[in-house]
C-alpha cells in the first residue's frame, strides 16, 4: 500500500466537507472539538493546547469571518484571558457536520466488503491511535 494515499483520502474527505457543510479543517476541527466536549467554554490557550497548535495558530483560526460567526468568545471574569465557546449557530452546523462526515464515510466504506469492513476500521484506528501517541510524545 502507498502511504501517500492516506492523503489522497484525506484531500477528499476535506474537498467534500467544504462542499457540503463550507467548513475548511480547521472549522473542522473546532466544531467536532466542542461537540466532543459538550461545549463547555475553554480559555483560548486551553483550546489551543487542546488542538494541539500554537496560541497564535488558534487566534488566526477564530478571526476567520466564517468561523467568527460560529462561535463566541467572552472575556473571563477572573483573569484577562478570552473564553471560547460555540454559539447557536456553531451548535447547528456540527449537527450538520456531524451528518455530512456520516454520509462520507458511508461512500468511502462502501466500496470495501462488508465482511473485511471491521477489520480494516479496527486496524485504522489502531494506527491512528498509535500515530497520536507517537505524536504528543514529540
Amino acid at each position: 500500500m502507498d502511504v501517500l494515499s492516506f492523503g489522497t483520502i484525506a484531500d477528499h474527505i476535506k474537498r467534500e466537507i467544504n462542499h457540503k457543510c463550507s467548513l475548511n479543517i480547521s472549522q473542522t476541527r473546532i466544531l467536532l472539538f466542542f461537540d466532543h466536549n459538550q461545549n463547555q467554554a475553554l480559555t483560548m490557550g486551553k483550546l489551543a493546547d487542546e488542538l494541539h497548535i500554537s496560541l497564535s495558530t488558534l487566534s488566526r483560526q477564530l478571526q476567520q469571518k466564517k468561523t467568527r460567526s460560529l462561535i463566541e468568545i467572552t472575556r473571563s471574569d477572573k483573569s484577562s484571558s478570552k473564553n471560547v465557546h460555540l454559539n447557536e449557530d456553531g451548535l447547528t452546523k456540527v449537527k450538520e457536520l456531524k451528518q455530512a462526515l456520516i454520509e462520507i464515510q458511508q461512500e468511502i466504506f462502501s466500496k470495501i466488503d462488508k465482511n473485511k469492513l471491521r477489520s480494516f476500521t479496527d486496524d485504522l484506528e489502531l494506527l491512528s491511535k498509535e500515530y497520536s501517541n507517537l505524536s504528543e510524545m514529540a
